[in-house]
């Protein structure tokens, strides 16, 4: 099968996230055009800026706009030959919109391909988000999930939901917080440990338990890092990367 158009990745948002994103993609050209041979992938080509100021604090007023860091890496794969591009980060979707009036190349959503596949595998059911605290209080995930008939929850929508949603999803992203501020040594640091998939797992089964959800969405980049399985205690467990990866697959081969 043909590749009709070059995929562009902007990465390094954190740095691990896209190296798994890409790996995803391997998977997905396996799945849909039964890759094999070298020469049966797909192209693509990466833009990596660590330095892009943190989504989450941007949100709060904490960092700066990542707006004209997002535009440089899809100016920079733009002029590699990209025909379109994707976004290896839950968070960075918060500024999509605004980066899409800017943008030299066409954006997929890994946001709207994830609602779409929540209300096809749980038509009308609670769905239990993990994310940062930043995608949760914007509710980058809810308004499409209800736009969908679908009812979201969160952490924080739970008895201590704060305190659960600080200690069992942000530090295990983040790393301890201390002084106002993640010190650093989670997923986004190490790629993911036992400690923060034991963490992530509690997070996950409070929201079976006391959210009612039917299926989960990792909805933070990283959070596959750690929970590597495509299920939860028994529920679906969505992985935005993965389904990003599809979604780009098909629409560079046309499928």
């Amino acid at each position: 099968m043909r590749q009709q158009r070059l995929i562009g990745i902007v990465g390094g948002l954190g740095p691990f996230a896209h190296i798994d994103f890409e790996r995803k993609l391997l998977d997905a050209a396996s799945e849909l055009i039964g890759a094999r041979r070298d020469q049966d992938f797909p192209q693509w080509v990466l833009s990596s800026i660590p330095q892009t100021p943190d989504r989450t604090e941007a949100f709060f007023g904490e960092a700066e706009d990542p707006t004209p860091v997002l535009l440089r890496s899809l100016e920079r794969v733009q002029g590699a030959g990209a025909d379109f591009a994707v976004v290896a980060c839950n968070t960075a979707h918060l500024f999509l919109e605004r980066v899409r009036e800017q943008s030299p190349v066409p954006l997929i959503s890994l946001i709207e391909v994830t609602a779409d596949e929540a209300a096809r595998i749980s038509p009308g059911g609670s769905v239990g988000l993990l994310a940062t605290t930043g995608t949760l209080r914007s509710r980058l995930y809810h308004d499409p999930l209800e736009a969908r008939a679908l009812r979201p929850a969160s952490p924080l929508d739970l008895e201590d939901g704060d305190e659960l949603q600080l200690r069992c999803v942000m530090e295990p992203i983040y790393g301890p917080f201390l002084d106002g501020r993640h010190q650093g040594g989670g997923i986004k640091t190490d790629g993911g440990s036992p400690r923060a998939r034991a963490l992530l797992e509690g997070a996950a089964e409070r929201l079976i338990a006391d959210g009612g959800a039917d299926a989960l969405v990792a909805g933070c980049t990283e959070i596959p890092l750690a929970l590597e399985d495509p299920e939860v205690a028994g529920r679906p467990l969505l992985d935005p990367a993965r389904l990003l990866a599809k979604a780009a697959v098909r629409y560079a081969y046309g499928v």
